[in-house]
């Protein structure tokens, strides 16, 4: 009981982590990576996963107090629909393309990939990895 309410507020639930294989790009080409899956102390049903390429970039703008922007490019949802038992461990592969007029990595442009598990009842773990497009 304890282990299960417990994962339902994010202690001891399924854990991700993206991997890229390169993290260098250029625009037009396809990044690849993986993302891991860990079981935390109880199962736990994985809706889906979601893999969003964001442009972050900076603009002073009169409508906000922040100069940072982040721009919202691609987004590949790979739905799972299953229940990760405790401790259980699971690779899901994933290719994302970065556009071809996209800008590339400097000071004022950066480009990160966040990747998203969806947990029905509790607190869906994130990542994100920065990429370098050249």
């Amino acid at each position: 009981m304890w282990r299960d309410f417990f994962s339902s507020i994010g202690i001891g639930s399924v854990k991700i982590d993206t991997v890229v294989n390169e993290k260098t790009a250029a625009p037009g080409e396809t990044i690849s990576g993986q993302v891991f899956l860990k079981g935390g102390q109880a199962d736990e049903p994985v809706e889906k996963i979601q893999i969003l390429l964001y442009l972050q970039y900076e603009e002073v703008r009169e409508d906000s107090d922040f100069s940072w922007h982040d721009k919202h490019i691609e987004e590949i949802t790979i739905n799972v629909n299953k229940a990760i038992k405790a401790g259980e461990k699971n690779t899901i592969p994933f290719f994302v393309s970065v556009p071809e007029n996209g800008p590339k990595t400097d000071e004022k442009h950066k480009w990160f990939i966040r990747t998203k598990a969806f947990i029905g009842q509790a607190v869906d773990p994130e990542d994100e990895d920065e990429i370098i497009v050249k």
